[in-house]
């Protein structure tokens, strides 16, 4: 019961803050305190996992790299059958993503984003998880839940079914981290690949929505 409370969590903040409550600035509040809550309160923030090493840079440049130009070449390619830029300028307007303090939200999503996501759900949560479950095991579920609230996020910004072509990079991605997690017991690598690969989201949002 415990871990699926650590599993549905974040997924349940995003629901309450985007869905519900329809702002990005809660939103961001609410989330990040359970990522940051959930570990101190349980005592196993997982600082041993931050191991830098070799593997862990190659592998995290080369995946995000490749997450980056995906993501942004494939919206520059696609945004015109993805997107009504339009109607999710006014989206991202209604939900507070706007004005002065757009900047900070950004710099949020760029830098608070990756690092937290990756030491909530491939460190603290793959760890209960992995105490009593094989590593295939443990990599599909921590994938799938992270998946679940990104699909919360897309279905108001993509058109129609889009929206879940647009999640699968992000599926791939948990897949890939939580392989590289299992591979080289450090969360660096998913934490770089992670921060490229928002990269590629901001730069999306800067050059082709706003």
């Amino acid at each position: 019961m415990k871990n699926f409370v650590r599993l549905i969590g974040p997924s349940l903040m995003i629901l309450i803050g985007l869905q519900l409550l329809e702002s990005v600035v809660i939103t961001f509040v609410l989330f990040y305190s359970w990522l940051l809550a959930m570990p101190l309160i349980d005592k196993a923030f997982p600082r041993e996992r931050v191991q830098v090493t070799k593997q862990a840079v190659i592998l995290g440049l080369g995946s995000g790299l490749l997450f980056f130009l995906f993501i942004f070449g494939g919206l520059k390619w696609l945004h015109t059958y993805l997107l009504n830029i339009g109607e999710l300028r006014t989206l991202l307007m209604e939900w507070g993503f706007s004005g002065p303090g757009e900047i900070g939200l950004v710099l949020v999503l760029l830098l608070a984003n990756p690092i937290l996501e990756e030491l909530y759900w491939r460190g603290y949560v793959y760890e209960k998880l992995r105490a009593n479950g094989k590593a295939i095991y443990t990599i599909l579920i921590t994938a799938s839940f992270y998946t679940l609230y990104h699909l919360l996020s897309v279905i108001p910004i993509f058109q129609g079914g889009s929206s879940v072509a647009a999640i699968l990079p992000v599926l791939i991605a948990g897949l890939f981290w939580g392989y590289t997690r299992e591979k080289t017991g450090s969360i660096v690598a998913a934490m770089i690949g992670h921060i490229l690969g928002d990269l590629g989201i901001v730069t999306s949002y800067w050059f082709i929505i706003r």
